[in-house]
């Protein structure tokens, strides 16, 4: 009898875990911050976060789209006038949540196959990076200087150009980083990290490093390979597959890599910094 009750509220918890992650992705979709296609891929996503890291990891990337959700309808109507907001009024589609989460999904199923405490280190890093990238895109936005080229430092781009950086960006990138892991290191999201200031430093420190790492591969990628081509009908320069209605000519770049191919490999640099500096710092 103990052992069929053990397993019954296992399965009672696993059915909890998808109710909960369900019912975040539902809120997500009435409050118009994910569109329709999106709900599945924020259930997969958050499935795989909650079973292979636990409610600590669920929290973290739950934060990450609070805070991306907030810097990016703050002063929308501003930055739509810049042509840099995002479209369909700020709400994720699938291919954006799984640009942002999907290392973080995956990382999260290597801990269920294999726990290990480097998955952590390598989920915060992924987190990191995406919230940094975000906070500094919708902030850089509406920064008074004009950006500039990471690659080519005296060349100014247009606002929300890939590759464009200024100081307000890097600042809300790493504010964004801060956030993260404060709540990590508050949730004890790194085992055995402890709550030692020493150990809140390094697991900010990981944070914070892995995410602007990440940020600035951002960049680097998409100043040098991200797609940069044309509307055949409007003839104005765009980085999307499509405009009004039509696919796009390539002009430089890569022609698949699209916005984000970029964010999704920049997530995977973001983790790999950050996992490096906590296997340096003896945090894993």
């Amino acid at each position: 009898m103990g052992r069929d009750a053990g397993k019954v509220l296992a399965l009672l918890e696993v059915l909890a875990e998808f109710a909960f992650v369900v019912l975040v992705a539902t809120l997500a979709v009435l409050l118009k911050t994910i569109d329709t296609r999106g709900f599945l891929a924020s259930v997969a996503v958050g499935m795989a976060i909650i079973y292979g890291g636990g409610v600590s990891w669920f929290a973290i990337v739950a934060a990450f789209f609070v805070l991306g959700v907030a810097v990016t309808f703050y002063r929308y109507g501003y930055k739509k006038k810049l042509g840099g907001a995002q479209e369909k009024g700020g709400a994720r589609n699938w291919p954006n949540i799984l640009a942002n989460g999907g290392m973080a999904s995956l990382f999260s199923i290597g801990e269920i196959l294999h726990p290990w405490p480097g998955f952590s280190a390598l989920f915060l890093g992924a987190v990191s990076t995406s919230a940094a990238d975000t906070a500094a895109t919708e902030l850089g936005l509406l920064s008074r200087s004009r950006p500039r080229l990471l690659t080519r430092p005296s060349s100014f781009v247009q606002p929300g150009s890939s590759g464009g950086v200024t100081p307000r960006g890097f600042g809300g990138a790493a504010l964004a980083c801060l956030v993260i892991g404060g709540l990590a290191f508050a949730l004890r999201t790194v085992p055995g990290a402890g709550l030692a200031a020493s150990a809140g430093l390094g697991v900010v420190g990981v944070c914070v490093f892995g995410g602007v790492a990440g940020s600035v591969g951002d960049s680097l990628m998409g100043a040098v390979v991200q797609r940069k081509g044309r509307c055949p009908v409007c003839l104005k320069p765009t980085e999307a597959l499509r405009h009004c209605g039509e696919g796009t000519v390539v002009e430089r770049g890569v022609p698949f890599v699209e916005n984000n191919v970029v964010n999704a490999a920049a997530t995977v640099v973001g983790g790999v910094a950050a996992l490096a500096l906590a296997l340096a710092v003896r945090l894993v």
